[in-house]
C-alpha cells in the first residue's frame, strides 16, 4: 500500500509539474522577451489564428513549425526551454538520490503529458469536428478548455499581449496566479495594433522565409 500511495504521489506530481513548466514557458513565448523563442509561438498567434481569425477554419491544423526543427509539431521554442528544465531537475533529483524507478515513473509521464497536451490536444481544438466535442464522457470539458483557448487568442490587454488562459486542458495554474479568463471580452483593437508593433520581428522572419521559398523555386 505505501509503494502504491507512493506512485501514486510521484505520478500526480509529475503531472502538475507538466501543467506548471507548460504554464510558466508559455507565458515566457508571449512576453517577447527572447525573440528567438517567440518567433514561432506568436506566428500561430498572429498569423495562422488570430484574434479577428477562425480559431477552426477547417479540418486541418495550420502549423506553425512546417519547415522548421521540430519534434512532431512541438518546435524548438518549447523544446529548448523545456529540456535546460528538466535537465536541471535531473541533475536535482541525482543530488537528492531519489530512486532511478521513481525518476523514470516522474519524466515519463512528464514528457508523455506534455506532448498530449501541448501537440496533440492543442491542435485538436483548432480544427473542426474533433472527436471530443461528441463524446458525452469527455465533451463537456473539451468544449469548456476550448472556449478558455479560444479566449486566449483573443484578450490583448494595451501593450499588445495575450495574457489570459496560458493552460490548455487545465485551468489550475491560471486560476492560481490570477490570468484565467472565462468570458471573452469585446476585441481590444488598439491593443492588436500594439501587438503587430510589439511582435514585428513575427511578421519580418515570415517574409524572409516566403522570399527565400520562392527564390528557390
Amino acid at each position: 500500500m505505501t509503494k502504491a500511495i507512493a506512485v501514486a504521489v510521484w505520478a500526480v506530481s509529475a503531472v502538475l509539474a507538466s501543467e506548471l513548466l507548460g504554464y510558466l514557458l508559455h507565458r515566457l513565448l508571449h512576453s517577447g522577451w527572447i525573440p528567438f523563442l517567440s518567433t514561432n509561438h506568436m506566428k500561430h498567434h498572429l498569423l495562422f489564428y488570430g484574434p479577428l481569425q477562425k480559431q477552426r477554419p477547417g479540418e486541418e491544423y495550420i502549423d506553425a513549425t512546417t519547415g522548421q526543427i521540430a519534434i512532431g509539431n512541438i518546435g524548438l521554442e518549447w523544446i529548448i526551454p523545456a529540456g535546460i528544465l528538466l535537465v536541471t531537475l535531473g541533475g536535482l533529483f541525482w543530488f537528492l538520490r531519489i530512486s532511478p524507478a521513481y525518476q523514470i515513473l516522474f519524466f515519463g509521464i512528464v514528457l508523455g503529458w506534455s506532448f498530449w497536451v501541448f501537440s496533440y490536444l492543442h491542435d485538436r481544438m483548432h480544427i473542426k469536428g474533433f472527436w471530443m466535442e461528441r463524446v458525452p464522457v469527455v465533451r463537456g470539458w473539451f468544449r469548456w478548455a476550448r472556449n478558455l483557448h479560444d479566449i486566449h487568442h483573443r484578450v490583448l490587454n494595451d501593450q499588445g499581449l495575450m495574457d489570459k488562459n496560458f493552460g490548455i486542458g487545465l485551468a489550475f495554474f491560471d486560476w492560481l496566479f490570477g490570468t484565467m479568463a472565462s468570458v471573452q471580452p469585446p476585441i481590444n483593437h488598439a491593443g492588436f495594433a500594439a501587438a503587430k508593433r510589439r511582435f514585428d520581428f513575427v511578421m519580418r522572419r515570415s517574409c524572409d522565409l516566403r522570399t527565400a521559398t520562392e527564390e528557390q523555386n
